[in-house]
């Protein structure tokens, strides 16, 4: 948008207004920028250096994993059921933060006693069972004729 005074003021946060491109060369030729410098970088800091991922067994050797002051390390489980990520801060303060990635085992199922019958309770069960199903029999003598 431009003003009463032929300035430009733009009409939401963030606009850049339009410059064409050969007076932005023309400018730059006239009045060189200083370029930026840019700072120099520690090779000592945490941040710039590059760790690897550490294989281990078990999470008891993960966690006893050394790691210099600074510096964080991830280690992963050789069968991926864990990942640890062990932090040392400056001051030697440990921080460790373990991932377990197995799914949660299914809670046991609650068993009521009362509900089952051992084996040789059963065997008697179907045997009542099965003397209680058959219509009793009787006997019949038949006279013998002469």
């Amino acid at each position: 948008m431009i003003d009463s005074f032929g300035r430009f003021t733009p009409d939401y946060p963030g606009q850049q207004y339009y410059q064409d491109p050969m007076y932005v060369r023309y400018m730059n030729q006239q009045h060189p920028q200083a370029q930026p410098q840019q700072m120099p970088v520690n090779p000592q800091s945490p941040s710039s250096r590059s760790v690897e991922v550490v294989p281990a067994d078990n999470i008891k050797a993960a966690t006893e994993f050394p790691v210099s002051a600074g510096m964080t390390q991830m280690i992963i489980g050789r069968d991926d059921s864990f990942i640890v990520v062990k932090a040392v801060s400056v001051t030697g303060q440990v921080t460790l933060d373990i991932y377990d990635k197995r799914p949660p085992e299914p809670p046991a199922p609650t068993i009521n006693p009362n509900d089952y019958v051992r084996k040789d309770e059963l065997n008697a069960l179907i045997a009542e069972a099965i003397n209680a199903s058959q219509p009793k029999r009787t006997t019949v003598k038949k006279e013998e004729t002469a």
